[in-house]
């Protein structure tokens, strides 16, 4: 009876080995997984930065506004940097498409999109291609009741066609806002006028818009920002890359402003002058390390497979030591 216990209390004991044995090796294959998990994101000071960016192409759904060049051009230059680009056509820009890229985790926007001043105030609307419809905000249960109630939708035309478009306020971006970082590009007219719709980007998590201070030309503003792009990925400051620009294009010579002085790039808030956008940034000294960063994860690929042999064959050592041992 004695040596039948003893022989039972082994068989447990070895059990238990046997089971811990599997679970340790269980867990080391549970962390080499973790671990070679792709990152979409990096984090610096606690916050998260983004490698995505979107190009709103809103005038590109008028003919006499379509440009290829610069689509074909800035796509090239984000992707060459090592963003994730995202283009989106003109007739793709509706109230609601606005309400998702502005609650979007983009690392740069840049808006190319057409914009104005709301009547005597200091607001600026962005406006979609929707065309403007009443049926859409004359009831409490219509889509935009509540927006337009509340001033964050608007209708707006173009100073050559009577046709109504809606269009989006600052209270739109206070509302729906969720950015983290962003470096917002406004490439419209009266971007930077006055600071309302910056302030609201900003309030929102944006950390630097960048726009015009008066009206501005398609062909100033396209030429203008492709410099702009190309200064920012190559590591310049906000400050450093708006002058520079400055300076390549001038100001706007093409309308006459009526406020004293010519249309100039600025940007918003003014301590972001020293700011080094670093999602741009991160991207950058992730693609120059190349080929050595390929050779390391490589090299580090070997090192934990050939750890995990070693860990993997004293495992099942010790488990058929313990499970499928000889009895005494």
């Amino acid at each position: 009876m004695r040596r039948r216990r003893r022989k039972r209390a082994k068989s447990r004991k070895k059990l238990i080995y046997g089971i811990i044995a599997v679970l340790f090796i269980l867990l080391c294959f549970a962390t080499y997984s973790f671990l070679n998990q792709p990152n979409q994101t990096d984090e610096t000071n606690g916050n998260q930065l983004y490698y995505e960016a979107a190009i709103v192409d809103h005038l590109s759904f008028r003919e006499e506004t379509k440009n290829e060049t610069f689509k074909a051009s800035s796509v090239s230059i984000l992707e060459a940097a090592g963003f994730d680009v995202t283009y989106y056509p003109g007739e793709d820009v509706t109230v609601n498409f606005y309400k998702n890229l502005v609650s979007h985790n983009y690392g740069l926007i840049v808006l190319r999109v057409h914009s104005a001043i709301i009547g005597n105030s200091t607001r600026l609307g962005l406006f979609t291609s929707e065309l403007f419809d009443e049926s859409k905000y004359d009831t409490p249960s219509a889509p935009y009741y509540d927006d337009v109630l509340n001033e964050r939708v608007v209708q707006a035309y173009f100073p050559d066609d009577p046709t109504r478009y809606f269009a989006i306020a600052p209270r739109f971006i206070e509302k729906y806002g969720n950015l983290q970082n962003t470096t917002i590009i406004m490439m419209g007219c009266d971007g930077l006028k006055y600071n309302k719709t910056a302030e609201a980007f900003i309030k929102k998590g944006a950390k630097v818009c960048i726009g015009w201070n008066g009206l501005v030309s398609t062909c100033h503003t396209d030429h203008a920002t492709t410099r702009l792009l190309q200064h920012l990925v190559q590591k310049d400051t906000i400050g450093e890359a708006v002058e520079k620009t400055r300076k390549e294009v001038g100001t706007e010579k093409t309308y006459v402003s009526d406020q004293g002085y010519e249309s100039e790039l600025k940007y918003y808030p003014e301590n972001a002058g020293s700011y080094i956008p670093k999602t741009i940034l991160r991207i950058l000294d992730i693609k120059n390390l190349g080929a050595n960063a390929a050779l390391v994860k490589e090299e580090n690929n070997g090192t934990r497979l050939n750890w995990l042999y070693y860990v993997f064959f004293f495992g099942t050592q010790i488990l058929r030591a313990h499970v499928v041992g000889k009895e005494p």
